[in-house]
């Protein structure tokens, strides 16, 4: 599936609100630069691993990231190799639904 730039900026808008990231969540050019997002929700989840991380696992279920998934990279990957996979699957999750709403909001893209 091919994400727009309107999916990228809800997903991120999304991900920078939840986590508290340190980006403009109005600012929709800071919200297209998705390795910057990337890095700071790794710097995040990293701070989060380390001193909360309950809060992290929160956080986790309130923007939807599957548990079986969440607890395969608990339990297959490194320490220093779980934030990035969080990340990636929050990113990915949250470009989903943004996907998904999208569909159902805009008609011209429910013919595919």
């Amino acid at each position: 599936m091919e994400q727009s730039a309107a999916h990228i900026v809800s997903a991120n808008r999304v991900i920078v609100t939840q986590f508290d990231l340190d980006v403009d969540a109005g600012d929709e050019s800071a919200l297209l630069h998705a390795d910057d997002i990337r890095a700071a929700l790794i710097a995040r989840i990293a701070a989060l691993l380390s001193r909360d991380p309950e809060r992290l696992m929160h956080i986790l279920y309130r923007v939807d990231v599957e548990e079986r998934k969440v607890q395969r990279i608990f339990r297959e990957l490194p320490p220093a190799e779980m934030a990035a996979a969080l990340a990636d699957l929050i990113i990915d999750r949250q470009r989903a639904k943004a996907a998904t709403r999208a569909r159902y909001t805009d008609p011209d893209e429910q013919s595919d």
